[in-house]
């Protein structure tokens, strides 16, 4: 009777038990070239299942302009300084010669979701019903701006 008892919960654990605990990532990249400036995005998404754990993103913008790339650099930090008070969310924008290098790592396991969304009403697009960040809503908004994601 132990045996068949082990042999069930053994298959139960086969069956329902071996789905995506393990963290997995996915890159996505987009490259593009406009208005004489260099485009090179890369977007980290670590998750597990369909809930996307953390994003770490690197966008860097070359140009031979100097007034550009300021002008970038201030527009930037703009915009991400309605995040400075949210938790978990960390950005940094510098310029190194004719490159503008923009990251963010947002770790969604942490952050506040409500409060970001005070902030950022469209997040509620990427959102499931566990109020978690979407693993295909994700990769759908990066890849309907270009960006080639692989698993």
């Amino acid at each position: 009777m132990k045996k068949i008892i082990v042999l069930g919960i053994v298959l139960l654990t086969l069956a329902t038990g071996c789905t995506s605990t393990k963290e997995k990532k996915m890159v996505c990249t987009r490259t593009a070239t406009m208005n004489g400036m260099e485009m090179d995005f890369r977007y980290e998404v670590y998750y597990q299942g369909k809930n996307v754990n953390k994003v770490k993103t690197t966008e860097k913008i070359t140009s031979d302009s100097e007034e550009t790339l300021t002008s970038l650099e201030s527009q930037t930090k703009t915009l991400y300084s309605n995040f400075d008070n949210i938790e978990n969310y960390k950005y940094n924008i510098t310029i190194n010669g004719n490159t503008l290098t923009s990251t963010t790592d947002i770790n969604y396991q942490k952050i506040d979701i409500d409060e970001l969304l005070k902030i950022d009403s469209s997040i509620q697009q990427l959102l499931n019903d566990n109020n978690k960040i979407d693993l295909d809503k994700i990769t759908q908004v990066y890849e309907q701006t270009g960006a080639i994601c692989n698993k």
